[in-house]
């Protein structure tokens, strides 16, 4: 019994390492499309990001840091230009003296 009580283990130990040399061999092939992808042009930072920050198998910070530098490029900002000064105010000041020195018409009747 002890020897195929040894064999059964052997065999079990044999069969997880098939296994987590299959998943590796598949990780490992994924790594490469992705890598040639980039280096062919048709991946960018951003798909890499999103890629990364998808992907399960990525430790929680990496994939939060990812997220954070994707966020910036997939969401717009929205922006306000404001245009603050001295010719701001100086041209509003020169409308309102424009408009108050302008004399009134008088509207000529004879009653």
């Amino acid at each position: 019994m002890q020897m195929q009580e040894a064999l059964d283990r052997c065999e079990y130990a044999i069969r997880h390492q098939q296994d987590e040399i299959a998943r590796l061999r598949e990780r490992q092939d994924e790594e490469l499309t992705q890598l040639l992808a980039w280096i062919d042009g048709d991946s960018d930072a951003l798909v890499v990001l999103q890629r990364t920050y998808m992907d399960p198998r990525t430790s929680i910070s990496d994939r939060i840091k990812a997220c954070a530098a994707a966020v910036a490029y997939e969401r717009h900002k929205l922006t306000v230009q404001l245009r603050v000064g001295p010719s701001v105010l100086s041209e509003q000041l020169a409308h309102a003296r424009a408009i108050k020195s302008t004399e009134p018409k008088v509207i000529e009747h004879q009653a």
